[in-house]
């Protein structure tokens, strides 16, 4: 097993990267300040690739305080969060399993000083799987029908591209939008644009964005919402759904995610997609609160 880390010690990297290597596995961490390793993306058994939002945390993962795991503990909400799975399309995952080890080459082993940080005698975690409130999809997709996108320009240049081949609806989720970021600013404008041709779009913040970014986001002519934690939960899904394809990633609408960071993402072509992560955004939307 091998585990590659963001650079921060923060949200418990440090004791991670301790446990990991005491049991045989090997951990190296990558990024900066400027580009940080943000994607979220597993590889298993070469066959197997999983592309997501949530971070491996209390908040995008959280624990019962009692230590149960399912099915013994009641189901926690947490964030919502959007995963991609493939099983079986050989080709994307062995493009994955490359660009891992792109990124495991020039990462480095975690500094001592998260050693020297540990607090002994903590308690191991539970491991445990949680209960989704929404039953995932299965569904079969050729592998031409999925795209991988790795980095922050590639995520970029995909978001474009399916918001300018949309016929029918752009609906894009995030956590949150700086639109100050001139890649940022370019996707609103795209999303204008998609609007004045016609298009449903709407545009679902994952929280009450900050006032400065909010004066900015009401002068858009489409809709644009932000989750509430009072009414449903905050929202750390980074998503595009179009009548052709969903779109399933880690990069936020920020200048990290789309220009600095490493990201990625999954792109599903199908029509089973389409409907699931569509009607995950008309959910959130019902609930939501207007800008």
């Amino acid at each position: 097993m091998r585990l590659l880390l963001d650079a921060h010690v923060g949200d418990g990297n440090a004791l991670t990267a301790s446990r990991v290597i005491d049991a045989g596995g090997e951990c190296r961490v990558s990024g900066s300040d400027m580009a940080a390793a943000h994607w979220k993306l597993l590889v298993i058994d070469d066959r197997t690739l999983a592309v997501g939002s949530g971070n491996l945390i209390w908040l995008d993962a959280p624990r019962d305080r009692m230590g149960r795991v399912p099915p013994f503990s009641r189901p926690l909400s947490g964030t919502r969060e959007w995963w991609t799975l493939s099983d079986g399309a050989d080709p994307l995952t062995c493009r994955a399993r490359q660009r891992f080890e792109e990124a495991w080459s020039r990462a480095v082993r975690p500094p001592p000083r998260w050693r020297d940080m540990l607090v002994r005698g903590l308690p191991a975690a539970a491991v445990g799987c949680p209960q989704p409130q929404v039953a995932p999809l299965e569904v079969e997709v050729g592998a031409s029908r999925l795209r991988l996108v790795v980095g922050a320009r590639g995520v970029q240049a995909e978001l474009h591209r399916m918001i300018a081949d949309a016929d029918d609806r752009i609906f894009a989720t995030t956590p949150y939008v700086h639109p100050r970021v001139r890649s940022v600013a370019q996707l609103l404008d795209a999303m204008e644009s998609a609007m004045r041709r016609g298009r449903d779009v709407r545009l679902l913040l994952g929280e009450r964005p900050r006032a400065c970014d909010a004066r900015r986001l009401a002068l858009l002519n489409f809709p644009v919402r932000h989750m509430d934690p009072v009414r449903a939960t905050r929202g750390h899904a980074k998503g595009l759904v179009t009548e052709r394809a969903a779109l399933v990633g880690s990069a936020n609408w920020s200048a990290g995610g789309l220009e600095h960071n490493q990201e990625a993402a999954l792109v599903a072509a199908s029509p089973g997609a389409v409907a699931y992560f569509g009607g995950a955004v008309l959910r959130d939307w019902g609930a939501s609160t207007p800008l």
